[in-house]
């Protein structure tokens, strides 16, 4: 075998092992990565809202958070009553409400990273979603203090500009977040740092869910101090834990997942 075959062979090899290698890269990628908004399926938006590295979802006692008849959580986002979380709500799915939970059942909450590009787009996503598959659900956003006004087709799958770190929490049961105060919150609810405990962010904004459209529990945060962001990469994960009355959570952020691009999407 001459030595040119032999170079020619070992060139041919190298471009199939480059090739797979690729393949295996793309197909290791996670859809937000790999597909448009756009193009999400539903249960790719659910997954991007209970199940992502901006979203975690938790299951807490009902009797810690109030029980009795559930917050008409569904009408907005119908497919998170089954997550498979805690007691099966599934009967929930395109109700208003009416379902009770008794105080040793199991109730899943969804925290998400409200303030990210990707949560918006997934929630938007979903509206889009069920306009298609209903002529009577009218396109509604919401901004940043829970009021909505009609969507823009223009500005549709991007992002609205907030000023602050917001963390939203949505679930069936939300009598406790309506019950508690920014007083009652702000000396045990923060976003903090794993790698530097010192660096602990203390709430700067409530809204319970009574006073938002979408019935969602947001929490904000300052983004910036001294005109540099507060978390970078290096940080690692954030800590958010909100603590005042019946609500006790805790839940981390990986960083290092919640990219778009070359930058944090926070």
């Amino acid at each position: 075998m001459s030595s040119s075959n032999h170079r020619c062979g070992r060139a041919g090899r190298l471009a199939v092992l480059l090739f797979l290698g690729m393949a295996l890269r793309l197909a290791a990628r996670d859809f937000w990565e790999s597909t448009p908004p756009s193009e999400w399926k539903e249960e790719e938006t659910m997954k991007m809202l209970t199940d992502s590295p901006w979203a975690r979802t938790v299951s807490v006692l009902a009797g810690t958070l109030g029980v009795g008849q559930a917050a008409q959580w569904t009408a907005d986002l119908p497919s998170l009553s089954n997550t498979g979380t805690g007691r099966d709500t599934s009967s929930l799915t395109g109700m208003a409400g009416g379902i009770s939970f008794g105080k040793n059942d199991f109730a899943p909450l969804y925290i998400t990273w409200f303030s990210s590009g990707k949560i918006q787009q997934a929630l938007e996503r979903e509206a889009e979603l069920r306009r298609s598959s209903s002529p009577y659900v009218v396109s509604l956003k919401s901004d940043a203090s829970g009021s909505q006004t009609p969507g823009s087709k223009a500005k549709r799958f991007v992002a609205p500009p907030t000023g602050d770190y917001q963390i939203a929490i949505h679930g069936p049961v939300m009598h406790s977040f309506n019950d508690v105060s920014w007083n009652d919150l702000k000396q045990k609810t923060f976003l903090s740092s794993k790698k530097n405990r010192s660096k602990r962010i203390p709430l700067k904004g409530y809204i319970a869910p009574k006073d938002r459209t979408d019935r969602m529990a947001v929490f904000s945060f300052e983004r910036e101090i001294n005109g540099k962001p507060v978390f970078e990469l290096e940080d690692q994960e954030v800590e958010f834990s909100a603590h005042g009355k019946k609500i006790f959570l805790k839940t981390s952020f990986n960083l290092k997942k919640m990219m778009h691009g070359a930058n944090l999407d926070l």
